[in-house]
């Protein structure tokens, strides 16, 4: 037969005290003397008692959860920081509400109405990579929540992201002074702040005289599309610059796999520094992007404007970026 669980029931029993007193002394109340919250407190610790947070903090009206919505959990880098939150969450006594967006508006609404009907009690909300206005954002403007952006910075919110702009830029400043002579972009789509701010560095530190450089719009930023971008160049450049580490592990398997040699025939370069940037066939050149610290500071902003200890001003927080040269690149 199962054990039932510990009731205060249980330890006024022992005590001999009301369960009313039992109640106060677990919550440190004042109004017990020492003595009798010192006999309540053993009586508790050796019949094992366990309180119900879950019950008590309903009882607040709140329900001691945080949600976090992200575009795709099988990318290494959104399951990296999703643990990052976890952690974090988990050791101010929080518990975190996972929800999955598979880059679909649509489905990303779906959460974070989801979210809104469970009473979370803040939201980490992380886009889609998809362009275009999304109604999440006024969802989670309109429920009165306190939120916090994520990877990126949206309109309207507070914002903790990595400083992906001058991480690229330090990128391109290093490999044009090999000289290449053509460089190739494999982007995902235009109007996602994300990319927006890689590719307008890559753009501004690679506009010099001599030095041709495309720019490639894939429908997914991922290993398969990646590949077929660069199965569709009727010649292979020098350089070939990826959004991320997955779709330079595709470019760097495609091309070793025909025999090309990297970095020798063409350099490739990555973007995160996740876990492919070392386990790829050469080892990749790429931004390292701190995610420990972006998911530390993005749950200290949102614990501080549940507590209501930020200003009225809108908070941008950027996170240090670091180039990491490998063997991928010249």
């Amino acid at each position: 037969m199962k054990k039932s669980a510990i009731t205060i029931a249980d330890i006024a029993n022992a005590t001999g005290v009301s369960k009313a007193t039992v109640s106060l002394a677990l919550n440190n109340n004042h109004l017990v003397k020492d003595e009798t919250m010192e006999k309540v407190r053993l009586a508790a610790k050796k019949l094992g008692y366990v309180p119900n947070t879950s019950a008590r903090r309903l009882v607040r009206g709140k329900s001691g959860m945080l949600g976090v919505v992200v575009p795709d959990i099988e990318n290494v880098y959104y399951a990296s920081l999703v643990k990052e939150f976890s952690d974090r969450v988990s050791d101010v006594g929080y518990s975190l509400s996972i929800f999955i967006s598979s880059n679909d508006p649509a489905k990303e609404e779906r959460a974070i109405g989801d979210m809104i009907a469970s009473r979370v009690e803040g939201i980490i909300y992380v886009p889609t990579n998809a362009a275009g206005e999304s109604s999440a954002l006024t969802m989670i403007q309109h429920s009165g929540i306190p939120a916090v952006c994520a990877t990126t910075c949206t309109d309207g919110m507070n914002c903790v992201l990595c400083d992906l702009e001058g991480g690229m830029r330090r990128l391109m400043e290093r490999l044009i002074t090999d000289r290449p002579q053509r460089m190739v972009y494999l982007d995902g789509a235009a109007g996602v702040y994300a990319l927006d701010c890689r590719r307008k560095a890559f753009l501004e530190a690679t506009s010099l005289p001599g030095l041709n450089t495309e720019v490639m719009h894939l429908p997914a930023v991922d290993y398969l599309s990646a590949q077929r971008a660069i199965e569709k160049l009727d010649r292979l450049p020098d350089v070939i610059v990826c959004v991320n580490d997955f779709m330079a592990l595709g470019v760097v398997n495609l091309l070793t796999g025909r025999g090309i040699s990297v970095p020798c025939d063409v350099s490739v370069t990555g973007f995160d520094d996740s876990v492919f940037s070392i386990s790829s066939p050469v080892p990749l050149t790429t931004v390292k992007q701190d995610i420990g610290a972006l998911a530390e500071k993005t749950v200290d902003l949102l614990l501080r404007m549940m507590s209501s200890e930020t200003s009225a001003e809108r908070e941008v927080i950027y996170i240090p970026t670091e180039v990491i040269v490998r063997k991928s690149t010249k």
